[in-house]
């Protein structure tokens, strides 16, 4: 074997890899753009996001999509 020409494992790990990086971006850029999250909060999500990887960007948009949720809810309450 090469070792210039990667296996089928080294080209799955590559993906998980990119997949992880894909998701601790797009849960960073949400982070971002939360209008509710300032200071603390902001430091600490963005912390879970960086150092848990997978698990921290996946807990992230659940409790993003929950408190929307709950939001609208609400709103529906009110009417």
């Amino acid at each position: 074997m090469s070792p210039l020409v990667p296996t089928a494992l080294d080209g799955a790990a590559m993906s998980v890899c990119i997949l992880g990086l894909l998701l601790a971006l797009a849960a960073l850029t949400s982070l971002i753009r939360a209008a509710s999250l300032t200071g603390r909060h902001l430091l600490a999500w963005a912390l879970v996001v960086l150092f848990v990887p997978f698990v921290g960007p996946v807990s992230w948009f659940a409790v993003r999509f929950r408190r929307s949720r709950q939001r609208f809810q609400n709103l529906d309450d009110d009417a």
